[in-house]
């Protein structure tokens, strides 16, 4: 039997022992409808503990798209019901509640964490559910939309002149995230900031690592450029490091000393104004083959 075949059978068995097709005609399919409001809206206390329940409760929400009444309701059924067949069903469509909620990269980046957070448990804890293919994709979607985030907020501390704040955000990220797609244009604002507090030997060494690392970069130009204004005539790129197959190798200067004051307290962000959002996400219902 089809996955979206059985998830239904389970979540709608036990309603009646003699299912009929509703005549539309005479209303009944109206009825019906009236019926499944009820259930939502005045379940008696004891029948909050009924999966099926829950699970019909929950997709209502989320297919409201009321995201936050859905995480509420499909988390309520995996502490009750966690070895229940529909839990790994539960688990995901958590998730995915939290990832239809993810906005642009300048925006709260809570969403983002919750969302692969509770996709890296789908994978942890259901093992080989029809999920795990579309969780893995979720969760390198969050992880690039984490790294924006972090690449954004950095540059913003920069044009501030906030370096200390600068320094933090892209480090974070080149430690966090080295092989996400921003994370060229994170090394290249790194130098920048090092030249602009005089570190020049730090911003060389990041420099080095763009060129070598990243030769199909947009940024790498610019890179060269800065290395030359800084008195490096060329770098030779790695090329064993620069295949498709191969992961960045990040190495980061070690700290600054602590005593040495860099600005002022990093402002507040500004306004949402730039794009960012991630491509569209894949609504799963429980007729739809995911």
């Amino acid at each position: 039997m089809p996955l979206a075949a059985l998830v239904a059978v389970l979540l709608f068995s036990g309603c009646s022992s003699t299912p009929k097709t509703p005549d539309v005609k005479n209303g009944e399919a109206s009825r019906v409808s009236n019926a499944d409001e009820q259930v939502l809206k005045q379940d008696p206390i004891e029948r909050n503990y009924d999966p099926h329940v829950i699970m019909k409760r929950a997709e209502a929400f989320f297919e409201k798209e009321d995201y936050a009444e859905a995480i509420v309701e499909y988390q309520h059924f995996l502490d009750l019901h966690k070895t229940h067949t529909l839990a790994p069903y539960a688990q995901y469509r958590l998730g995915m509640s939290y990832f239809k909620q993810v906005s642009t990269r300048d925006r709260d980046p809570e969403p983002t964490r919750h969302a692969m957070e509770t996709m890296q448990k789908l994978l942890k804890e259901f093992p080989g559910s029809p999920y795990e293919d579309d969780a893995r994709s979720k969760i390198k979607e969050c992880r690039e939309h984490l790294a924006g985030y972090e690449l954004y907020v950095g540059k913003h501390y920069y044009r501030q002149e906030a370096y200390l704040g600068a320094l933090h955000r892209f480090e974070g990220l080149l430690g966090q995230y080295p092989d996400a797609e921003v994370s060229a244009e994170a090394w290249y604002y790194l130098a920048l900031t090092y030249r602009d507090i005089g570190a020049k030997e730090r911003a060389i060494q990041s420099l080095t690592t763009l060129v070598q690392q990243f030769p199909k970069s947009m940024v790498r130009s610019q890179g060269q450029q800065l290395l030359a204004s800084l008195g490096v005539k060329s770098v030779t790129t790695n090329l064993a490091d620069a295949s498709p197959s191969a992961a960045p190798k990040t190495s980061l200067p070690a700290p600054l000393p602590k005593t040495r004051s860099l600005s002022v307290q990093p402002p507040a962000l500004p306004p949402a104004g730039v794009s960012g959002a991630l491509p569209p996400v894949i609504t799963c219902g429980l007729n739809v083959s995911c």
